[in-house]
């Protein structure tokens, strides 16, 4: 699967020896804030923060604004596809109750393998 926002953030920042407390005064952002993007466990913060991110760790492809807009879209996404479809929010919260992470993550590359979605 691409690469995650956090997982962009957490390889530049290493790759520039900054620490999570100098990005975090930079984006103007708590250091947990940072740390749990990069842990994958909060959202990407608004455009212009992942801007000024970008700018201090010298990033000039655009792929963490990149990673944080493909983020919105898939929250985007699945919103739509849970109002057109509530049986499968009840349905999906269901099977993955009792899963572990890596179960989860087999089911969603199974069902987009399926639909063809899948970017291997």
């Amino acid at each position: 699967m691409a690469t995650s926002f956090g997982q962009l953030l957490k390889e530049a920042r290493k790759k520039k020896e900054k620490t999570l407390k100098e990005v975090s005064q930079v984006a103007g952002l708590s250091l947990s804030y940072i740390s749990d993007m990069e842990q994958e466990r909060k959202k990407a913060p608004a455009i212009d923060v992942v801007r000024k991110i970008e700018a201090y760790l010298e990033i000039t492809d655009g792929s963490l604004v990149r990673a944080a807009n493909a983020e919105v879209n898939t929250r985007n996404e699945v919103r739509t596809i849970f109002r057109k479809r509530p049986e499968l929010n009840t349905a999906l919260l269901r099977v993955a109750e009792d899963c572990t992470e890596e179960e989860v993550n087999e089911l969603i590359n199974e069902m987009l393998k399926r639909k063809g979605k899948l970017n291997e």
